[in-house]
């Protein structure tokens, strides 16, 4: 159990009128606030805050932690690398002894387009010419891969002939061959704490998952870890009858309530399920991943379980799709006579058909959003989509449809800097600066919004425990303390100057004497 710390002339941000107030935990629980705290723990250790901002600490509701573990065996390249800036890279990190395997596999990740169309004559022949080494490069959103020869070859594939370009679940179906990468545990969740963050949800696949459930029930890693089944996992364990059970106690520090299915792909990558062509490729919807009886099926068969659906749908044709699906689990456990352990949430809900905020609304599901994708997006959305793009990431929209929306961040697609997020969300504005006045300004939202929907706000919608992310009696004691002045002003952590992390009463970096 934690010892009782009293925290003084703290600077909140909900529920306090008084400009400082003070905070007593003990147990790994907030017990009092205010003047309450003063009087009934004034023998606990105190630390004066000197009018700090004390805020809960920072939830990612969509991240890929197992991922963001690897990076450092992984080659960030810039999204805007040219090919002559492909090449320098890859050498400097094959000098840098980045390859690993006894194949010698060197992984990169983060270009975009125009790169592909620009490796002449073509990625695969290009890439040869690098290294006859097996090179592989992720694209930013993970959803296309560049391979050489060798690469391809490893993989199973014939290299004759191929453009060394892999899509969506021909990629999926390639990288199961690709040897482990190293993975930095310890350094994954140092980097959380450093956000601020001490809730993940997470979206990996098997072993990866099972590798963190050890971390966290059997090392003790300081994190609190939601992690979803793959569908196909989840399918062939119920034909199999090894479905494990799922934990309901939203106390539990690690649980599996979601199963996890992919119905499109990616913006980036014209993969997207669109209801309409797309503007810049007549003739092209993107990609439907899952068939409608396989949706079907998917949905009977999970609302027969005590899982809930996450589903990926980024284009409006596969929201639309997703809400169907969640319609039907729901019609299925009405009847039945089952409820699911955790609500049902749709991944991503970036392009959204406005006549469907109804039949969203009354599935009951959660939106999950990363608002820092518009960041990139911006750049492409208005001659990918025409008039369309005015209901990406259409967060004020979503909000004022009474509908639960929570924040992650994509990592490491994006950065897990959950202050990059806040800042899309409420400025709209993107990287690029072609909207210097905010990207669609009718959809921002308040800073006391976006850090909502990164605290209390998403609790429920990542079964974390009652109150997570508030500063009440009986709340979970994750905290954490900022320098800064003007949360207005915040764009990073490092803006945001975090002092103090607690993880369940206790802290973890020792900013605080």
């Amino acid at each position: 159990m934690s010892e009782a710390i009293l925290l003084e002339n703290a600077r909140l941000l909900f529920g306090e009128e008084e400009p400082l107030s003070s905070v007593a935990i003990e147990g790994g629980k907030v017990r009092a606030v205010g003047p309450a705290a003063t009087k009934e723990f004034s023998r606990a250790r105190t630390i004066d805050l000197e009018g700090r901002w004390l805020l809960p600490a920072f939830a990612d509701s969509h991240l890929h932690l197992h991922t963001m573990a690897q990076q450092k065996s992984v080659l960030r390249l810039e999204r805007s690398v040219d090919p002559g800036g492909l090449t320098e890279a890859l050498a400097a990190a094959e000098a840098r002894g980045m390859r690993f395997s006894s194949d010698r596999w060197l992984v990169a990740q983060g270009w975009q387009d125009p790169l592909a169309d620009r490796l002449s004559p073509t990625p695969r022949e290009f890439l040869d010419r690098v290294s006859p080494a097996p090179i592989w490069a992720f694209a930013v959103d993970h959803h296309r891969a560049l391979l050489n020869s060798a690469a391809l070859r490893l993989c199973g594939l014939t290299a004759d002939r191929h453009s060394g370009i892999l899509l969506e679940d021909a990629m999926m179906a390639a990288w199961r061959h690709v040897p482990e990468l190293p993975a930095d545990l310890d350094g994954a969740v140092d980097d959380l704490h450093g956000f601020g963050v001490t809730a993940v949800t997470s979206f990996d696949g098997t072993d990866a998952r099972e590798t963190w459930r050890h971390a966290i029930l059997t090392e003790g890693k300081a994190l609190r870890v939601r992690h979803s089944m793959p569908h196909e996992e989840f399918l062939a364990r119920v034909d199999a009858e090894t479905l494990p059970p799922v934990e309901r106690d939203r106390e539990a520090r690690f649980s599996v309530p979601w199963v996890k299915g992919f119905l499109d792909g990616t913006l980036g990558s014209r993969t997207a399920w669109l209801l309409a062509d797309y503007d810049d490729a007549p003739g092209s919807r993107g990609d439907e991943r899952v068939s409608a009886p396989d949706r079907h099926k998917l949905a009977t068969t999970i609302a027969g379980t005590d899982y809930a659906l996450s589903l990926h749908a980024i284009g409006d044709a596969a929201v639309a799709a997703a809400i169907e699906m969640i319609d039907q689990a729901r019609c299925e456990r009405e009847r039945l006579g089952r409820a699911p352990s955790a609500i049902d949430r749709i991944e991503h809900t970036q392009l959204l058909d406005r006549d469907s905020l109804g039949r969203l609304k009354e599935s009951g599901a959660i939106a999950s959003l990363q608002p820092c994708h518009l960041l990139e997006d911006a750049a492409i959305g208005p001659e990918r989509f025409g008039a369309r793009s005015e209901n990406l990431f259409a967060v004020r929209t979503l909000l004022e449809a009474e509908i639960p929306v929570i924040f992650g961040s994509d990592a490491p697609i994006e950065t897990a800097d959950p202050w990059v997020d806040i800042r899309a969300a409420v400025d709209r504005v993107d990287r690029a600066g072609r909207f210097p006045e905010g990207w669609i300004p009718t959809e921002r939202i308040s800073i006391e919004e976006a850090i909502h929907g990164r605290t209390v706000g998403c609790a429920v919608g990542n079964q974390l425990p009652d109150q997570w992310g508030s500063i009440a009696p009986g709340s979970p004691a994750d905290l954490q303390v900022l320098e800064c002045d003007d949360l207005e002003e915040v764009n990073s952590v490092g803006e945001a100057q975090l002092v103090e992390l607690f993880f369940a009463g206790a802290p973890v970096r020792g900013g605080l004497s």
